[in-house]
């Protein structure tokens, strides 16, 4: 199956910001050798991709309205010209990330409570916003600019 590649127009049934030629030539930029090693198939990276948008628009809430309401995706938006090098570099990043492991993990409840006792005290973390999910700095850092305010997700530490 062939990878529908988002062209600025909102298309319907676009799967990716990303084609995998403009990814292969960000990961050869970047250094990204696993992208680039042998055995990495095209379908693999198409899915990687897939896997990359997906994450990109179901993570975070970004400024302004989509510029097409029957578009597929988050992007483009009204008021940022096509392509937005973060979107692209951010989706980019997660596809190779993608290729190793998952973006999305699915963790029980138990997980997401770390606990430390140091004499009388305990200090309990809990990444109750988060789900106990994997964050990706990089990702964060590119999309933090076009991100509507107050919608980035963030880590709460509380103290017992």
């Amino acid at each position: 199956m062939s990878l529908v590649v988002e062209n600025g127009e909102g298309l319907p049934d676009a799967e990716s910001y990303v084609s995998v030629a403009d990814a292969d030539s960000y990961a050869v930029a970047m250094g990204h050798v696993s992208w680039l090693a042998t055995g990495v198939t095209e379908a693999q990276k198409e899915t990687a991709l897939r896997r990359a948008t997906q994450y990109v628009d179901s993570r975070y809430r970004y400024k302004n309205s989509k510029l097409n309401p029957d578009q597929a995706m988050e992007w483009p938006r009204v008021g940022f010209p096509w392509p937005v090098k973060r979107v692209t570099d951010a989706t980019c990043e997660l596809a190779v990330r993608a290729l190793t492991g998952a973006l999305y993990a699915d963790v029980a409840p138990e997980d997401n409570i770390k606990s430390e006792t140091v004499g009388p005290l305990t200090t309990v973390y809990q990444d109750a916003e988060n789900g106990g999910q994997v964050r990706f700095a990089i990702v964060d850092d590119l999309l933090l600019p076009l991100v509507a305010s107050g919608q980035m997700t963030a880590i709460r530490l509380e103290r017992a």
